[in-house]
């Protein structure tokens, strides 16, 4: 029972060592080219969002404490992106998009890209990013809905209903 608390610690202390963590999803298809998520060692940080033939969007973010302790346990589990050509799965599936998770650190920067893992940690961690970028997508289009789209604000919360339902949102 208190091995939880060391653990944590240990997790905790274990961020001091990283300065920056970015995970990017570029798509070929889709309604976005790419979606990014860059936080600092305190989840603080920033969304960045293109959608076809539009301009960039670029929205701060700040991980609530469990969001952040389920993301350090997440990148934790890869071991700080060690070995990060086992990322890939190497079979012949469908492009799924490219994801490119980079990690700053004192002694060095880390990173993997991938179309498709068969890692459960790295699959775990890429869902985690999916659905911050998800989030931040989401509110985004109902800020937007609100100064500009009234009559749409009720399909929107909807979205945003079905997501929750679907648990694709990190940080609720």
């Amino acid at each position: 029972m208190m091995t939880a608390p060391f653990i944590l610690l240990f997790l905790l202390l274990r961020l001091a060592d990283f300065t920056s963590f970015s995970y990017c999803h570029e798509n070929t298809r889709g309604t976005y080219e790419i979606q990014c998520i860059q936080l600092d060692a305190e989840a603080t940080g920033e969304a960045t969002f293109k959608r076809r033939q539009a301009e960039t969007v670029n929205v701060p973010i700040q991980l609530s404490q469990p969001a952040r302790e389920k993301f350090m346990a997440l990148l934790a589990a890869t071991n700080y992106l060690d070995h990060p050509e086992t990322f890939e799965s190497g079979k012949k599936i469908a492009d799924l998009g490219a994801k490119r998770l980079t990690i700053e650190m004192p002694g060095g920067n880390r990173e993997a890209t991938f179309n498709y893992s068969l890692r459960k940690d790295v699959t775990d961690l890429s869902a985690f990013f999916e659905g911050l970028i998800n989030q931040e997508t989401l509110g985004f289009d109902i800020r937007n809905a609100m100064q500009f789209e009234k009559l749409s604000i009720p399909k929107r919360l909807e979205q945003v209903e079905n997501e929750l339902k679907a648990n694709r949102i990190s940080d609720p």
